[in-house]
């Protein structure tokens, strides 16, 4: 059986304002745009609820509730790479992001597709 084209966003969420959620949607809805079917997990987190610490302290090494939602959060998005995805797209600075390592993991050992956002150069005046 032949999946339909389903691309999983992954990115930083972790010390970003609002969880990096508005870069997520950005990114789902473009994506959408290009007609693929799109796994955002910003939308699966508020669909059964936010992060239980604020974003610049959330700390899974420090809070037993971070971690349990970490979890959680790793497992269903797990899930969600290996049954529905096809590809992968990795956000800037994913590499800084524990769980966007450990999805480009296992989408690589998956075989999946990777596509890498290109992030804008920076500037200085």
């Amino acid at each position: 059986m032949k999946r339909k084209p389903t691309i999983y966003v992954a990115g930083p969420m972790r010390g970003y304002e609002n969880y990096n959620y508005d870069a997520f949607d950005y990114r789902a809805r473009k994506l959408r745009e290009m007609s693929w079917e799109v796994i955002n997990p910003a939308e699966m987190d508020r669909d059964i609820s936010a992060p239980p610490t604020d974003p610049m302290e959330f700390d899974p090494a420090e809070s037993y509730e971070d971690r349990e939602f970490m979890r959680d959060a790793l497992k269903r998005d797990m899930v969600a790479i290996c049954n529905e995805c096809t590809a992968i797209y990795m956000m800037a600075e994913w590499e800084n992001s524990r769980g966007s390592q450990a999805e480009w993991h296992l989408a690589k050992a998956l075989g999946l597709e990777i596509h890498y956002e290109v992030p804008l150069p920076k500037y200085s005046e």
